[in-house]
């Protein structure tokens, strides 16, 4: 914890939740991938000497500590496993569930967790290709939240 406190007389309790406060900075790639997908386009980074495609993507290789270069990538990908959830954060059904999915991005050695949409429950395979349903132009922030779902090709 950064806060210091001097004074008795500020200590205090919380009744429910505790309130917590924090800064979370993406780094050099993360905002590079952020603001390519303010603009509608999706990121990698490919490591110089050996070849690896990162996605998310980072500015060194885990494998050889090399550099990096951004490349752009098509977006799409492949659900690797996924689950549905039926009850809300309150245990009470959903009137409409929910499809999270581990998602293979194509050309990268990466992965993403994200909803699906546009599909039924039922429809829903592993190895089913997928692509990003972005929000509109004018509407999006250079946030993950930019991507509304991936739905089926």
């Amino acid at each position: 914890m950064i806060e210091k406190i001097v004074n008795p007389k500020e200590l205090r309790e919380w009744e429910g939740r505790i309130e917590l406060y924090w800064v979370y900075t993406s780094g050099k790639a993360g905002d590079e991938f952020f603001k390519k997908l303010k603009e509608g386009k999706f990121i990698a980074a490919r490591c110089r000497k050996c070849g690896r495609t990162y996605f998310p993507p980072r500015i060194y290789c885990e494998f050889d500590f090399s550099d990096t270069e951004f490349v752009e990538i098509s977006g799409e990908g492949c659900v690797r496993a996924f689950t549905v959830a039926r009850l809300d954060v309150y245990e009470k059904p959903m009137e409409n569930p929910e499809i999270y999915a581990i998602i293979d991005m194509d050309g990268t050695d990466g992965c993403l967790i994200h909803l699906l949409g546009e599909v039924d429950p039922e429809d829903v395979e592993v190895g089913m290709k997928v692509k990003p349903v972005l929000k509109p132009k004018n509407e999006r922030e250079g946030a993950i939240t930019d991507i509304l779902y991936f739905k089926p090709v």
